[in-house]
């Protein structure tokens, strides 16, 4: 039962996003700077966000050269360089917003395993189409650090180094969106079922449960900010969910990488965190399974990383695993992600890829810009 001031000063808004992730946070932030004076409220089902923002690995990538490679088996190359200089530009939004030092942001660059002999062009190859954007090399090789990082000599034959990417603090980004929302007098509802919205001819009508009471806010735009569950709302998007998995080590003196890693065209990924080795993907596996928004943790997948881990990331050190979990991301037939109006008063801005990190910031931006105009 609601009081009198609840329903006329606590209940309407001039924008309600759904969606407590990176792009929900993005896109609230974003308004209230074009919007100085807006009513904003942020509603979002779980105590933490509930897809992939506060469970990935914390990879400000933009791509491997075999997972460029394979984008090009599927786009154009002028359309890659879009993509890339999305992801890229993205990146550097999120450390302009935020800052460095919130984030927990390291220039440490990125890696590509190898575990066949790569032709050598290739690298030249993908440094002159990046030139445009860059200008300068992107990737060099670095196989001599092979031995250094106490990779499997055996399992590793090629190491490449892109010197544009890095790594933040995944926590320290979330709560530093957080703290900023809150600055900026944005209401966040947590633990806050959505049901289903009806637009109207003056405003949109949101029906959600907070803690066991249902009741219904009404706000002048509504932002859909929910990645992997969009399809709650909007079946028929080109969105496919994908869950990946994600484990720690238990903190071991000689543990310390620098850098971010990737391999198997990008599905695999593995750094350093404050003494521990952090390890996930692996979706390729088991494509089908993954297809899914439950959390969960795959044993196939699961045993695949942990031999991953004994036998060519650190076969010189007995590594414990500490905690494991899963986050569920959003896939589509094309790279890009979705930003759109789904009418004059709703706009979407969902499917990822996998590279929330790098385009999260960058999304909610566009989509706070299109309920703006």
């Amino acid at each position: 039962m609601l009081s009198f001031w609840e329903t006329t000063q606590l209940t309407r808004f001039d924008l309600v996003v759904i969606g407590g992730g990176l792009v929900g946070l993005s896109t609230a932030i974003h308004y209230r700077k074009d919007n100085p004076e807006a009513r904003i409220a942020i509603l979002e089902r779980g105590v933490f966000p509930s897809g992939a923002s506060t469970k990935n690995a914390g990879f400000l990538c933009f791509g491997s050269i075999d997972e460029l490679s394979d984008h090009l088996e599927e786009m154009t190359q002028e359309e890659l360089l879009t993509l890339v200089e999305r992801r890229y530009r993205g990146g550097l939004r999120l450390r302009e917003l935020l800052g460095d030092q919130r984030i927990g942001y390291e220039p440490c660059g990125g890696y590509e395993l190898h575990t066949h002999q790569l032709d050598h062009t290739v690298i030249e190859r993908f440094n002159d189409m990046l030139r445009p954007l860059f200008a300068e090399n992107v990737y060099q090789d670095a196989s001599h650090e092979i031995q250094s990082n106490g990779f499997s000599s055996d399992r590793v034959t090629t190491l490449i180094r892109n010197q544009f990417e890095g790594v933040i603090h995944t926590g320290k980004m979330i709560r530093a969106y957080q703290e900023m929302a809150l600055e900026h007098g944005i209401m966040t509802f947590t633990q806050t079922e959505c049901h289903q919205y009806y637009e109207k001819e003056d405003a949109v009508d949101v029906e959600i449960t907070h803690l066991g009471e249902r009741m219904t806010l009404s706000t002048q735009k509504l932002a859909l900010c929910t990645n992997a569950f969009t399809s709650r709302w909007l079946p028929k998007e080109d969105i496919t969910p994908g869950r990946g998995l994600v484990f720690v080590t238990k903190p071991r003196k000689g543990v310390d990488l620098r850098g971010c890693f990737h391999y198997n065209s990008g599905y695999n990924y593995f750094r350093s965190v404050e003494g521990r080795l952090l390890l996930g993907g692996g979706r390729h596996l088991d494509k089908e399974t993954e297809s899914t928004t439950d959390p969960g943790i795959n044993q196939h997948i699961y045993n695949a990383l942990v031999r991953d881990m004994h036998e060519m990331i650190s076969p010189d050190e007995a590594l414990d695993v500490d905690q494991v979990w899963s986050g569920v991301m959003a896939f589509g037939t094309t790279k890009e992600p979705i930003v759109k109006k789904v009418s004059d008063r709703i706009a979407l801005g969902a499917r990822l890829g996998g590279m929330g990190v790098a385009l999260g910031t960058e999304v909610g931006f566009d989509v706070a810009a299109l309920l703006t105009t």
